[in-house]
This record gives structure tokens, sequence and C-alpha cells, in this order.
């Protein structure tokens, strides 16, 4: 018997394969350049001038959902309660456009009589932006109403407003300049 050996396929080296790979890139090159000479090129087209509008639009720019306030708070007596003194002082505060809350707190007085000190307002405005209700955060006091009777450019909320307040005082007047 016969001893035979298997066939054994010589082992090419890395270096003989990759020069067989870049034989096959060139060659596939070449063949894709001449397809390209030798296609036709497409038929001039006429050329139609086209009129082009141009139309340029500036983003919104997002309104602002909160504002600072500044305010004047001006209080007197009422029909109801003839002996308040006048009295004003300057308010700053913010209003919330979203959950409609305006909240302001005295600054600084510009009339003072004896007695009274500055009270905050702490309220919501409702839709229609033109009543103003809230409660007052101080010592004997409680609500306020305020109606708007004048609007001012400015802040959704600029302008006069017109009502009355509770206190231990009793029932005062107050108008609220809102800038």
């Amino acid at each position: 018997m016969q001893n035979i050996k298997p066939y054994k396929r010589p082992r090419r080296t890395a270096v003989e394969l990759t020069s067989l790979l870049d034989l096959l890139f060139v060659m596939i090159f070449v063949s894709l350049m001449q397809q390209k000479t030798t296609s036709q090129a497409p038929e001039p087209v006429a050329k139609t001038p086209v009129k082009v509008k141009v139309v340029t639009t500036e983003a919104p720019k997002p309104k602002p959902t909160k504002y600072s306030v500044t305010a004047t708070f001006n209080f007197y007596g009422t029909e109801q309660n003839v002996n308040i003194p006048k009295g004003s002082y300057v308010m700053q505060g913010s209003f919330d456009e979203k959950t409609r809350e305006l909240k302001l707190g005295g600054v600084g007085w510009l009339e003072r009589p004896q007695n009274y000190d500055m009270v905050p307002l702490s309220g919501k405005i409702n839709e229609s932006e033109n009543i103003f209700t809230g409660r007052i955060e101080f010592i004997g006091c409680k609500t306020f109403t305020l109606k708007r009777v004048t609007n001012l450019s400015g802040s959704p909320i600029s302008g006069d407003w017109k009502g009355s307040y509770d206190c231990s005082q009793g029932m005062t007047g107050l108008t609220l300049s809102v800038e």
C-alpha cells in the first residue's frame, strides 16, 4: 500500500494577498473610467431664467412670561370711612403671566401718614386682565379688590387699578399705578 499524502495548497503571504487586492481595485477603477468616457453626455437643456423671490423673516422673539413690576400704592378714605388719611409708597414685585400671579412689596414712602405701615399685595389677575384680587399678608388686614381703569404700554398689566382693601383701620380706598 502506498502512502498518499493529501495535496497541500501553498499558503500565500499577506504581501501577496495585498498585492492581489490592489490589482483588483485598479481593474475596477479602470473599468469605471472607461464606462464614464464612453457614455454620452446629456444634451444641453435650454436655460430659462427663474425668478426667485427671497423672503426673510425673523424668528419671533419669545414673549416673556415673568415681568418685573414697579407700582405706586395710593391709599385714601372712602365714603364708609372718611377719616383715613392720604398716603402713597413705591412697590416692586413680579407678575407671572402663566399663573396670573402678581406679588408686590413696599420699597419706599412717597407720603407717609403717622402710624401707617406699607402692606404687601399678593393675588391673581383674571384672564381679561381687568380684575386683581387677593390677600394682604399683614397683621389686621384681609382682602383687596381692584379694577383696571386705564391701560399703559409696558407689561400686560400696566395701567391704573382702582378699588379698596380691608385692614384694621377699616375699608380703605386704593389706586395702584402699575408701570
